[in-house]
C-alpha cells in the first residue's frame, strides 16, 4: 500500500441506486471505501482488516480532498474489485434500508458467475445492444467497438483517448451516421476503414506502408471471421410430403446419395463461414456404404435371376 499525493481527478459514478466518487490511479478507477463502509452502517475497522487480508495488492492510500475541504488520506480499493467485497457482506449487518439492494446486488453476482462459467460469457440486460433491421447485427456493432478499443488502448496513455476519437469521427464522417446504424453490408469497410486508419502515436514500419488496402492484420480478421460466425443465420429445409413413402424402398434411399437436403445444409453452413469438414466427411462415408451395398444388392438380384432361369430351362 503506497500514500500518493491529492489525487488529480476525482469523479462521481452511479452504481445500483447509489455513488461512488472514483479516482484514477495509473490509469486505473479506485474508490475510497471508508465512505461506503460507514455509510452502510457497518463497523470501519473491521472492514478495513478483511481489505488488507484479501484485497492487499489491489489497495491504496491516496491523499484526496474531503468534502470540508481538507486533504485527507482514504484507503481506497481498485474499483474492479469491489464486487468481490460487497460479496463477502453478511446482509444482515448493513442497515436495514439498504439490505434489499444487498442482497439483490450478490444475487445478480451469483447469476453472472454462473453464465460464465457454464455458458462462457455474459450479456447485461441493461446494456443489451438493439439490432435495427437492414443494419449491422449487435455482435458486428461489438466487433467494430473492439477494434476501435483495441487499436486505441495498444498506444501510449497519452494518446489514447485522441486515437479512440479520431476513429469514431472517421466512421462518423465517412458514412455520415452512428456505427449502430451502418447497413449491413457495409460492415466489412467499416472494419476496414478502422484497420487502416493511421494514428498519431502507432510505429508504422516500411513493410506495413507497403501493404495493399486488402492486407488486415491476423488479429483484425479474427475479429472479422468471429463476428460474420455469431451471425444468426436462418435456414430452411421443410419436409416433403411424400418423405416417408420415398425412405421407405431401396431406391429412394439410394437417391439420397444423389440429392441430400443434409449435404446441401453442410455447403451452405461452409459456405457461410463454418467449418464442417467432419460432418461432410461422415456423411459422404455413409453415402459410399449406402452405394456399396446398392451394388451388392444389384449383383445379388442379378445371379438370382440367373439362377431361376438355369432351373426353369432344365
Amino acid at each position: 500500500m503506497t500514500s500518493l499525493a491529492i489525487a488529480d481527478r476525482t469523479i462521481n459514478v452511479p452504481f445500483h441506486g447509489a455513488s461512488l466518487y472514483v479516482v484514477n490511479h495509473n490509469g486505473e478507477p479506485y474508490t475510497p471505501m471508508k465512505p461506503i463502509v460507514e455509510g452502510m452502517g457497518m463497523d470501519w475497522m473491521g472492514q478495513y482488516t478483511k481489505l488488507k487480508q484479501r484485497f492487499s495488492s489491489t489497495i491504496e492510500e491516496i491523499s484526496m480532498v474531503a468534502a470540508d475541504g481538507k486533504t485527507r488520506k482514504m484507503i481506497c480499493l481498485a474499483l474492479r474489485k469491489l464486487a468481490g467485497w460487497l460479496n463477502t457482506i453478511s446482509p444482515n449487518k448493513v442497515r436495514p434500508e439498504i439490505r434489499d439492494r444487498v442482497i439483490q446486488y450478490q444475487d445478480e453476482c451469483d447469476d453472472v458467475l454462473y453464465e460464465y462459467w457454464t455458458k462462457g460469457q455474459v450479456v447485461n440486460p441493461r446494456k443489451a445492444v438493439k439490432t435495427q433491421p437492414g443494419k449491422i447485427t449487435a455482435d458486428q456493432q461489438f466487433a467494430i467497438k473492439e477494434l476501435v478499443m483495441s487499436r486505441g488502448q495498444a498506444l501510449p496513455k497519452e494518446k489514447q483517448a485522441k486515437a479512440i476519437i479520431t476513429m469514431w469521427s472517421s466512421l462518423k464522417s465517412h458514412f455520415g451516421i452512428s456505427y449502430k446504424e451502418i447497413d449491413a453490408d457495409q460492415f466489412n469497410e467499416a472494419i476496414s476503414l478502422v484497420a487502416r486508419l493511421p494514428l498519431e502515436g502507432e510505429l508504422i514500419t516500411a513493410s506495413e506502408v507497403s501493404q495493399t488496402d486488402e492486407q488486415i492484420s491476423s488479429e483484425m480478421l479474427a475479429a472479422i471471421m468471429a463476428a460474420i460466425r455469431s451471425q444468426k443465420q436462418s435456414y430452411c429445409y421443410p419436409l416433403k410430403p411424400a418423405y416417408q413413402e420415398h425412405i421407405h424402398c431401396p431406391e429412394g434411399v439410394a437417391s439420397l446419395t444423389e440429392r441430400s437436403c443434409l449435404m446441401d445444409l453442410l455447403n451452405e453452413l461452409q459456405h457461410n463461414g463454418n467449418n464442417v469438414d467432419a460432418p461432410t466427411a461422415e456423411l459422404a462415408t455413409l453415402f459410399c456404404y449406402v452405394k456399396g451395398v446398392r451394388r451388392a444388392l444389384g449383383d445379388i438380384a442379378a445371379h438370382s435371376q440367373y439362377v431361376l432361369k438355369q432351373v426353369n430351362d432344365f
